[in-house]
């Protein structure tokens, strides 16, 4: 059986499905978007029957709901379905384009509206079990087809020796985005909340493309474990646990020294791409301007360019848009002259007791 916590990307790839396109998706279209992007067909089936289902009840919570759905084998509770228990949970957060795509196509919303029609009022109505127009395939062991990022993240925190607590929490959010015919696009955001953030939370977003969920989800986790996994690790939930995988240098600002826990240079688009270091020392020197109080603070550079000009500058501060930065890097020449070539990286900032 599956686990509700384990199913945050799942029910992201749902929501997109039924909120994508100008009009409602048929259920056959709702379908082949999953599974046409590897979502295992147990899953899939779940999704189209009780995001709509979880979403009438938050909708309209007034209404007295059956515990269970039947099937020619009988009574399926929904307190031990763990898509329901998940999509309930998620839809508390829905906004309202969410609701009126998939609250609205609910065979259950249509019995409401029509006793509302009727004269009956919500808190009058009690509503019969739902029959299946089919039995539910049975579960399969595993992610049916969409990895869970917050499983993942915790995995790997677990494997550094990190324990979670009331102080240290993380989260993970995927974000869809629209992709050509026979792709998928997923960003994930990653997040820590730690007392000695400068800020309550720290976000890195990693994207990734594929014509799997598995596939992008899994570019955009190798992303963060490469590029920003090890400096969180090292520079601020286990000192040590990850020495080898980042690089240290002091830093001295008006504030006080501080140590800098450098991740990986990540470079897409080309080969043989000069060290970040020189616009990265630019960028420190900048720094020295801007006031930083004695926490950690996050520092993010992505910088792409085509043939020398500027495509993208993002510099980040503490999961922040740095405009100080951001002039830096526009002033600063691209990597390699030719082509088109992207970098990324991300550090912390650590203050030194001395």
């Amino acid at each position: 059986m599956i686990a509700s916590w384990g199913l945050d990307a799942a029910l992201e790839v749902g929501i997109a499905a039924f909120c994508a396109g100008e009009e409602p998706p048929s259920d056959d279209v709702f379908w082949d978007r999953l599974t046409g992007a590897g979502v295992e067909p147990w899953l899939a089936e779940r999704l189209l029957v009780f995001l709509p289902m979880a979403y009438v009840r938050r909708l309209l919570p007034d209404v007295t709901y059956p515990d269970a759905v039947r099937d020619s084998r009988g009574q399926v509770f929904l307190s031990q379905e763990p898509v329901f228990v998940a999509a309930f949970d998620r839809a508390q957060y829905a906004n309202r384009a969410e609701f009126e795509r998939i609250a609205f196509r609910s065979s259950t919303f249509a019995v409401i509206n029509e006793a509302l029609n009727a004269g009956s009022q919500l808190a009058d109505l009690e509503l019969a079990e739902p029959v299946l127009f089919k039995d539910l395939e049975p579960v399969v062991e595993g992610d049916g087809g969409v990895p869970s990022p917050q499983a993942v993240f915790e995995a790997f925190l677990r494997e550094h020796g990190v324990v979670l607590g009331d102080d240290t929490r993380v989260d993970t959010k995927l974000i869809v985005h629209p992709a050509p015919e026979g792709m998928v696009m997923a960003q994930v955001d990653f997040a820590v909340s730690h007392p000695a953030l400068a800020e309550p939370w720290l976000v890195e977003s990693f994207a990734g493309h594929g014509t799997t969920w598995r596939e992008a989800i899994g570019r955009a986790v190798d992303g963060f474990r490469h590029g920003a996994l090890h400096p969180i690790v090292d520079g601020l939930l286990s000192p040590g646990a990850a020495a080898d995988q980042v690089g240290r240098e002091r830093y001295d600002h008006p504030d006080g020294a501080f140590e800098l826990v450098l991740g990986a240079q990540i470079t897409m688009f080309a080969e043989n791409v000069p060290s970040v270091e020189p616009l990265l020392d630019r960028l420190l020197e900048a720094l020295r301007a801007e006031k930083l109080s004695r926490k950690v603070h996050g520092l993010r550079l992505f910088v792409a360019h085509n043939e020398g000009a500027l495509l993208n500058n993002e510099v980040l501060l503490d999961s922040r848009p740095w405009s100080g930065g951001e002039a830096v890097v526009a002033d600063h020449p691209a990597l390699v002259a030719e082509g088109r070539v992207a970098t990324r990286v991300f550090g912390l900032l650590v203050p030194l007791d001395v």
